[in-house]
């Protein structure tokens, strides 16, 4: 468990995170916060792709793949 201060601000609270944490839980630019009975839960939010960039960065990474069946 890590205890941190919340530091004032004119809109509200600021509350700084450890960079290890940032980085252990992937957290980027932008959280979920849920509220729970016992407080608050921070999520990181994980950037989604539309189907075509899924699907144009799925063929690029295979590409290797699609193509040696196709030469035997």
């Amino acid at each position: 468990m890590v205890r941190k201060r919340l530091i004032s601000v004119r809109e509200g609270g600021v509350l700084i995170l450890p960079g290890e944490l940032l980085e252990l839980y992937r957290f980027g630019s932008e959280v979920e916060i849920e509220a729970t009975e016992g407080g608050l839960l921070l999520r990181a939010v994980v950037p989604q792709m539309d189907f075509a960039a899924a699907n144009a960065k799925l063929f690029a990474e295979k590409r290797g793949l699609l193509e040696r069946p196709s030469r035997a």
